[in-house]
């Protein structure tokens, strides 16, 4: 599918034009409150990176939730540090977030990193709170988002030997809203930012199921493209009408946390490779949902996910990289394409 080249320009001047924002530390509250995108569980967590992600594993799947993915990710060019990154189901928590409807799919699965640095190992996760707003409800899921929270906090920390953090980290909001950069790009409400790749008109009740299939096995080949990305997880919730697939690459991962770097976190700023913190960001959803007699195949605007999770980045580094969200996109929307029919 041909692209406009004026989208790689429009996430540039996104970007080049974000403000950097001082995340504050402390313990997360209900919404109303400013939350900032990313929130540590742990410090100071003993052991090789392997050995952790397998206690996690452990803890997580005792504790009744499916680890859909535990891989390697992007560290960047010339960082000796490691680490991984986790998506965490929940049965439980997904119930109650696909009951505001498919679209809401987007804030599926939860999403963690195990990540090395100066200060030791940590373990952080996105945020419910912050993420929840925007995507799911402005008022109204913030129970939810604390209750899972918590829970997740507490198996970590059952899981792990380290010590128990609450420090926040990325972008701070007051609100789910986010707004438009120079008043006209990239911000609004977040179901006006779904973007529909493929769509195929059938009422036929395993075609949610086969046109997953067909996207998967495409995600899965992967490409060669400069991103290198493939599929990480398939988390299928067919009685909920819709599948989620996570796609991620080491290239993508590597160059957004160079990118980054420490953000808007000063105390950072001397650290190699600062911005490995931001693992949590990745994979990228795709979500193929039932949506009244359609199956579509569906995407989040990538100019606008970067402004979700990397807001907070300085505006010299991301000028440097103009062209980069609209590439991603491009890039998997190929692979899709690979996958079957591309109509709108």
């Amino acid at each position: 599918m041909l692209r406009f080249p004026m989208k790689s320009l429009r996430v540039a001047v996104l970007l080049v034009t974000s403000l950097a924002i001082q995340a504050r530390p402390g313990v997360l509250r209900a919404q109303g409150t400013p939350q900032s995108v990313y929130v540590t569980l742990a410090d100071s967590v003993p052991g090789a990176l392997d050995d952790i992600v397998a206690a996690l594993r452990a803890g997580f799947t005792g504790a009744g939730w499916e680890v859909l993915a535990a891989y390697e990710g992007g560290a960047g060019r010339g960082c000796t540090f490691g680490s991984r990154i986790l998506a965490l189901h929940s049965p439980r928590y997904a119930r109650a977030v696909l009951a505001h409807g498919p679209r809401a799919a987007f804030a599926l699965p939860l999403r963690l990193a195990v990540f090395q640095d100066e200060a030791g190992t940590h373990v952080a996760m996105v945020n419910p709170h912050s993420i929840n707003r925007t995507i799911i409800a402005e008022q109204g899921f913030g129970g939810e988002s604390e209750a899972v929270l918590q829970e997740v906090t507490g198996i970590v920390g059952r899981a792990v030997h380290g010590t128990p953090s609450h420090r926040q980290y990325g972008q701070v909001r007051r609100r789910g809203l986010i707004g438009r950069t120079m008043g006209i790009m990239a911000g609004g409400p977040f179901p006006d930012k779904i973007e529909t790749v493929y769509a195929v008109t059938s009422s036929a009740p395993d075609d949610l199921s086969r046109v997953a299939d067909r996207v998967w096995t495409a995600l899965q080949a992967g490409g060669r493209g400069r991103w290198q990305a493939r599929g990480a997880y398939r988390l299928d919730l067919l009685d909920q009408g819709v599948v989620v697939l996570g796609v991620s690459g080491a290239a993508m991962e590597s160059r957004a946390f160079q990118i980054v770097g420490a953000g808007s976190d000063d105390s950072r700023e001397s650290y190699r490779c600062p911005g490995i913190a931001y693992g949590p960001a990745f994979p990228v959803e795709v979500v193929v949902m039932r949506d009244s007699g359609t199956v579509r195949v569906t995407l989040v605007d990538e100019m606008y996910r970067m402004k979700l999770y990397f807001e907070d980045a300085g505006k010299m580094k991301f000028a440097a990289n103009m062209t980069m969200p609209g590439s991603i996109e491009d890039e998997i929307r190929g692979l899709i394409g690979q996958g079957g029919d591309t109509r709108r």
